[in-house]
């Protein structure tokens, strides 16, 4: 190979290489700083095809046009250098066409110059080609003028100002970055010594100059950043970009805590120059958080942040701990919302055991200027068509007469809160444009809530939400003291009328019983001078008042068990026995009337002794209505799970389903005896033995009566009236 064989291939290799980098970057030309790379090796390319082409020719009109074209090549790559670089390091801003146009019109002017050299003399014209020999090769040389010491120093400067770009850049970058501005500069570095060399001499001929070869030493390099870290995609940067721009911070600590690097936040959140800081110095209580497994809290300038910290143990090749990664995720939010939550919970048991509605409202107003960050709140009740101050917070109390905070505008935003059950946020009548805002939220049916913020402050969302939950708490807690209070208006009533009818009962009972006591007498007296028929009606006048006399005592004991409780009216009653008595009894006192009695033994039920007569009422109901040739009845008795089931079946004409719903009526029930005790006398007392009562259809004639009694053995009872 001669020699200029080598220089040639070099410089075609270089052109090769550089076009394949052109065409890689154009193939990614949307990435950042691809363009102006693509560029930069596309320059470079033309370069080394221009000079290996001027190396090769022996036309002196040849070699004077591919060394114009090289010159003018060579020229536009200081500048691409120094825009990509800019493009790279994200100087976007020295990127502009203004810029741009200022930047290239030395170039445009060195080309001017070139082309004008017949003009002025300031470059080489063709003629000043010859032919040179150097070491028994001869290829074209065109000499220098002035304007290649003019590039030469432009370039130069272009080329200061990438290094300056680039070192900056490195200074600020993080470590990824850092390692690709390394791969860049080097490859800088590699193109300007070879530049420099050659200006310097150290050439094998004149227009050989070494740049173009150096080119697959520097696209080696690009390529190797560009392959290794790909520094035109996001992937490498992907994972450190991310940790940069988490809203949480980021600490990483070595083996005796100090910070060795951060993210964005960590910077904003602790200081910018905490590299280097031993970590307890930086946040303070933060190891003992980290060996404690506790939240870190933060008691920063901007108030209280919570923080839960995750750590990642970093490990070296071997296994061994070198250090810790700290991310510290902001909990802030979540704790102030478990702390009003439990700050809610509290007042709750404050509200249940409050006694008066000013109470209420003042811990209701307490809670509010403690846990929603107002700068006033107050409660407003209901008076008529206005709405009164319960409770209001100092500062309102400050600012405002009592009579100012008295709602009675239709148009207020607080009545017109109360008046539609929606809660209002509007800014404060009478306030300036920013003046406080006022959130009005409604307590049903007894009045509303206000809480207010400062000048142009708005109401977070979760506020609102809290400021509602208060609001149903304490509209709960008021609408419990109303009703206690209705309660114990009706509970007074009720005893009131309870003692005025037992006195009246009492009075018309001793009255009745002492005037049947003389009728009695007074027959009694007249029965010596009565004799024949007149002593027949001697007789019915002393059977009525005997019958008076039990009647008034049966009301006494139906009037106790009324008024008792449950526990007081109820005992055991033995049943069986006394179902068989009732029925030998209406079939003795009830000639023609076959009653049959088919009762389980051990029956027992809570009830009292007026049972009987509610049994008797049933038995009788269904004797006297029976309209059958041969009337019959049936008393059934059996316990079925926790009940007691007594049947009293007839033969007679039966109920329409009318009558077995109304039949338990008092207007019907109380023309059914002479005494007025019947069916609804039944309805009374089987409800207050906790028991039911029905009529069914008996087949193929008559009715069924169901009574169903619980059993003794099943609640606790007060006693046992009579042994099982």
């Amino acid at each position: 190979m001669g020699t200029f064989a080598w220089p040639v291939a070099g410089s075609l290799f270089g052109g090769f290489v550089a076009a394949a980098l052109a065409t890689v970057a154009w193939r990614h030309r949307g990435e950042p700083a691809a363009v102006p790379f693509g560029a930069l090796m596309a320059a470079l390319g033309v370069w080394g095809f221009s000079q290996a082409a001027l190396l090769s020719t022996r036309s002196l009109a040849a070699g004077y046009a591919l060394d114009v074209v090289a010159a003018v090549t060579s020229a536009q790559v200081p500048p691409l250098l120094l825009v990509f670089v800019l493009a790279y390091a994200g100087r976007d801003r020295w990127l502009r066409p203004r810029y741009l146009a200022a930047l290239w019109s030395v170039p445009a002017g060195f080309a001017i110059v070139r082309a004008t050299a017949a003009l002025h003399g300031l470059a080489s014209v063709p003629a000043d080609a010859t032919l040179v020999t150097v070491r028994g090769t001869t290829a074209p040389y065109v000499p220098t003028g002035p304007i290649s010491d003019a590039e030469l120093v432009y370039g130069y400067v272009m080329i200061a100002l990438a290094y300056a770009v680039l070192l900056r850049f490195a200074m600020t970058a993080r470590a990824v970055h850092r390692r690709q501005t390394a791969a860049i500069a080097v490859a800088a570095t590699v193109g300007l010594g070879a530049d420099v060399a050659t200006r310097f001499g150290l050439h094998v001929h004149p227009e050989a100059s070494l740049t173009p070869l150096s080119i697959p030493v520097v696209g080696v390099a690009i390529g190797w950043a560009l392959f290794r870290y790909d520094f035109l995609r996001v992937s490498p940067l992907a994972g450190d970009l991310l940790v940069d721009q988490l809203p949480d911070p980021v600490l990483v600590v070595d083996e005796g805590d100090r910070i060795v690097d951060h993210n964005r936040t960590a910077r904003e959140r602790f200081g910018p120059d905490i590299r280097g800081d031993p970590l307890d110095a930086t946040a303070p209580g933060l190891c003992d958080a980290l060996n404690g497994d506790e939240a870190y809290t933060d008691r920063g300038d901007g108030g209280i942040t919570y923080y839960d910290p995750q750590v990642t143990a970093i490990e070296d090749q071997h296994g061994d701990q070198r250090g810790r990664l700290i991310v510290l995720r902001d909990v802030t939010g979540q704790q102030r919302r478990q702390d009003r939550l439990e700050a809610l919970q509290s007042a709750t048991r404050e509200f249940i055991t409050a006694e008066s509605e000013r109470e209420i409202a003042q811990l209701a107003v307490s809670f509010a200027d403690r846990v929603l960050d107002g700068d006033a709140a107050a409660v407003y009740l209901a008076e008529g068509d206005e709405l009164r101050p319960a409770a209001v917070s100092e500062r309102l109390e400050r600012e405002y007469d009592a009579a100012e905070l008295v709602v009675d505008d239709p148009s207020d935003p607080v009545l017109r809160a109360y008046e539609t059950g929606t809660a209002t946020t509007e800014r404060r009548p009478g306030d300036a444009a920013a003046g406080r805002q006022r959130l009005a939220v409604p307590l049903e049916g007894h009045g509303a809530l206000t809480v207010e913020r400062g000048e142009g402050a708005a109401f977070p969302a979760e506020d609102e939400q809290f400021a509602e939950i208060l609001a149903r708490t304490t509209q709960v807690a008021l609408t419990q003291i109303e009703r206690e209070r209705e309660l114990r208006e009706s509970r007074a009533t009720v005893e009131r009328r309870s003692e005025q009818l037992e006195f009246f009962n009492g009075v018309l009972r001793h009255t009745l019983r002492n005037a049947l006591l003389v009728i009695r007498g007074r027959a009694e007296h007249l029965r010596e001078d009565v004799d024949g028929e007149s002593a027949a009606h001697l007789d019915r006048i002393v059977g009525w008042c005997d019958d008076l006399t039990e009647l008034s005592e049966k009301i006494r004991a139906i009037n106790d068990t009324v008024t008792a409780s449950e526990a007081e009216r109820l005992e055991t009653i033995a049943l069986s026995d006394r179902l068989r008595d009732r029925a030998e009894q209406v079939s003795a006192a009830r000639g023609g009337v076959t009653v049959d009695c088919d009762v389980d033994d051990g029956l027992r039920v809570l009830a009292n002794e007026l049972v009987d007569d509610v049994i008797d009422s049933v038995v009788r109901n269904a004797v006297r209505h029976n309209d059958a040739d041969s009337p019959r009845v049936e008393i059934r008795g059996r316990r079925i799970a926790d009940r007691v089931r007594i049947e009293v079946t007839d033969n007679g004409p039966g109920m329409t389903d009318e009558m077995k719903e109304t039949v338990f009526d008092r207007d019907v029930a109380t023309s059914q005896t002479a005494h007025g005790f019947g069916l609804y006398f039944v309805s009374v007392m089987m409800n207050l033995y906790g028991g039911t009562v029905w009529f069914e259809d008996n087949e193929p004639r008559g009715t069924v009566a169901v009574m169903e009694f619980r059993c003794a053995d099943r609640i606790e009872a007060k006693g046992t009236s009579e042994p099982a």
